[in-house]
């Protein structure tokens, strides 16, 4: 007997249709809800309880690097040692998992201080100060000799450190700090290539390669933080190439930037820097926009104190889904954070922040609704007559709309931002009033 086919009218199936794009558009949303917010808002002050501890073989440690294992579980953290001239090496869950420590003969007797991970390659480099003054190469996760190189006859003082560029042409910079001057070399031969000498003294650097910056934080005068080019000339694209003025009590040494590869499998330049305010009886952590350079707020974590390096591990691991942020304590200790307790954080302070609010002078308030398709709506208070700006920029700063350009009696104002045209993503939105400045961002999602 032939089976029948019946078909479904239209207007059926157009319900149909319809449903199912309401269940994918819930499942997407719960999907989005899930991953960590790559775009913080301003939260003011937040301090919370470390998760472990872990205190290894090395003496008067310095610097921190993870390397991502095929398998999770076997993630490594790299420490460096300057006290007795090792790297401790721990693996994953590292409380109570610390490997043999790497020692080599071209540490000899000097300190062993800085650590960068090329993860394409599975590559360590270890800076080794005066005298050795060199690079060691070792592959990961085995840690065999590869190499050494430095340039001849630079004396890289005692606390040298790196960081790799990947540059847009498929090379790769490595740069290596000494004290108040920087010298780059071919990552990949170890070749000197040039030298610059940064306008702060400096220890610690990190690069970026979406944006092709060497970010600096200046050790010594708490000035904040200088940006450069590949080739070592100052980054001006951002109208100065320096920020973090004011914001630091104490020395700016560990950096680094969380590009948020879990919502970005490909960078996209969303994210934000963190670098650590090197306290003696509390350290501080400082979060900036790595759009906008703003400073977002400060992480405190408790009995953290006289931290020099820093970093994050921003995959997923068995206990913690967004990975985990690593601080030195005291010289002696790692102290470990999973990053899912720094965002819940940031982000309830954030909402009782916002239902405390109270309107000011000038402000800026966040749009709604937020995330939205295509339309949403920007109100804005001025205190007094003022030429008012507002414009919207996409993640690469690029201007994409202006919504308000004119002298504007003082109260209270909304506008409408309309995004047809505009591709899903992060715009930031500026309110310029005189002498007040503040940006805010906004999410579409078409």
């Amino acid at each position: 007997m032939a089976t029948q086919i019946k078909f479904l009218p239209a207007k059926s199936l157009t319900l149909i249709v319809q449903i199912l794009s309401f269940v994918f558009l819930i499942g997407s949303f719960t999907q989005a809800q899930s991953m960590p917010p790559c775009e913080l808002p301003q939260f003011g002050r937040i301090t919370i309880d470390p998760d472990i501890e872990v205190n290894g073989s090395g003496q008067n440690i310095d610097t921190i690097e993870f390397w991502k294992a095929p398998d999770s579980s076997e993630t490594l953290m790299f420490v460096s040692a300057k006290g007795n001239q090792l790297v401790e090496v721990w693996q994953y869950p590292f409380e109570g998992n610390e490997l043999p420590p790497l020692t080599h003969s071209t540490f000899n007797n000097s300190q062993v201080n800085g650590l960068a991970i090329d993860q394409e390659t599975d590559l360590l480099y270890v800076a080794i100060g005066n005298p050795s003054s060199t690079v060691s190469v070792f592959s990961i996760p085995d840690l065999t000799f590869q190499m050494n190189f430095n340039k001849s006859g630079a004396d890289y003082k005692s606390e040298p450190n790196m960081t790799i560029l990947n540059l847009t042409n498929g090379n790769k910079n490595i740069y290596v700090s000494a004290d108040f001057i920087v010298y780059i070399h071919d990552a990949v031969t170890g070749n000197y290539i040039s030298e610059f000498v940064p306008e702060k003294g400096l220890e610690t650097m990190a690069a970026d390669d979406f944006y092709q910056r060497i970010y600096i934080p200046d050790e010594n005068n708490r000035t904040g933080i200088y940006v450069y080019n590949p080739d070592g000339t100052p980054y001006t694209d951002n109208g100065s190439n320096q920020f973090g003025q004011g914001v630091f009590d104490a020395d700016a040494e560990g950096i680094f930037i969380y590009n948020c590869p879990i919502n970005n499998p490909v960078d996209n330049g969303s994210g934000f820097i963190v670098v650590s305010d090197q306290r003696t009886d509390k350290t501080d952590f400082e979060f900036f926009d790595r759009v906008t350079w703003e400073h977002l707020g400060t992480l405190n974590i408790t009995g953290v104190s006289n931290t020099d390096g820093i970093a994050s591990y921003p995959y997923p691991l068995p206990d913690y889904p967004f990975g985990v942020f690593a601080a030195l304590n005291d010289d002696h200790a790692v102290t470990i954070v999973g990053w899912n307790k720094i965002f819940d954080a940031i982000l309830n302070t954030t909402n009782v922040e916002d239902k405390n609010e109270t309107p000011e002078e000038f402000n800026l308030y966040q749009n709604y609704p937020n995330p939205f398709n295509p339309g949403t709506k920007i109100k804005y208070a001025i205190g007094k007559k003022q030429y008012a700006s507002l414009k919207v920029y996409d993640v690469l700063g690029n201007e994409v709309a202006v919504l308000v350009n004119e002298v504007k009696p003082a109260g209270e104002y909304e506008v409408e931002f309309n995004a047809v045209g505009l591709p899903s993503g992060i715009y930031m939105y500026k309110l310029t009033a005189g002498t007040f400045v503040h940006t805010r961002k906004m999410l579409l999602i078409k």
